[in-house]
């Protein structure tokens, strides 16, 4: 039998949200796989890229041309959008850290579909705070089809 990762990851989180959780998107800075391709051609230029792409992630994740990109965990339930950060290990999902819980309803999300990635703009009516990241799309086997249509409610 398959294993159901989109379940897996959600129990992951659950026990750090009091409600529950309708759909997870494990995101990364918009533009973090433009800057994997330049770092083959120039570590130097990809440092330089990777600055303007964790600018606009807005510390929610940080990409690195030689650490290990810092990815965003984005939460959804009924009422809430959280941001959490986490890791990785194998199969198991790790939370480091809440880094942020908003209104839904205060919460604006704008999804482009690339090649590669979806781009995901998130923006916070009540700061004025604006995030951009993407989702990998290539390979995913539909793991963030849940996470999308929850958003485009």
């Amino acid at each position: 039998m398959a294993r159901d990762w989109v379940q897996e990851v959600r129990d992951s989180f659950q026990p750090h949200v009091a409600e529950p959780i309708s759909a997870v998107g494990l995101l990364q800075p918009a533009g973090t796989m433009g800057s994997f391709g330049l770092a083959r051609i120039s570590p130097l230029a990809a440092m330089i890229k990777n600055k303007s792409v964790n600018d606009k992630a807005g510390g929610l994740a940080k990409a690195g041309v030689f650490t290990n990109t810092k990815m965003a965990a984005i939460v959804l339930t009924a009422d809430k959008v959280y941001a959490f950060r986490y890791k990785q290990k194998g199969t198991k999902f790790k939370v480091e850290e809440q880094l942020a819980a908003w209104d839904r309803k205060d919460v604006k999300f704008a999804l482009e579909h690339k090649k590669i990635t979806n781009q995901l703009s998130i923006d916070v009516a009540s700061t004025g705070d604006h995030y951009e990241l993407e989702a990998m799309s290539a390979g995913t086997r539909g793991f963030h089809d849940a996470f999308f249509a929850e958003i485009a409610k």
